[in-house]
């Protein structure tokens, strides 16, 4: 997955394989909601470069 920051307040998510697809979908689908109010990624813990295996978010109601 690429990740472009865009601005300050803006990045995009481009997947770069089909699972990757199919995962942006799915937390699309979980965040982006038409019939409720939408949901927000914040991120948790930390995220050392070459140590962690990634970075951990927690999904809240705005």
């Amino acid at each position: 997955m690429k990740i472009s920051i865009e601005s300050p307040t803006r990045i995009k998510m481009i997947p770069e394989a089909e699972h990757e697809k199919e995962s942006l979908d799915a937390l699309w689908k979980l965040v982006i909601r038409c019939d409720k109010d939408s949901k927000v990624l914040c991120p948790i813990g930390s995220y050392i470069p070459f140590t962690d295996e990634g970075a951990n978010f927690v999904i809240q109601d705005q």
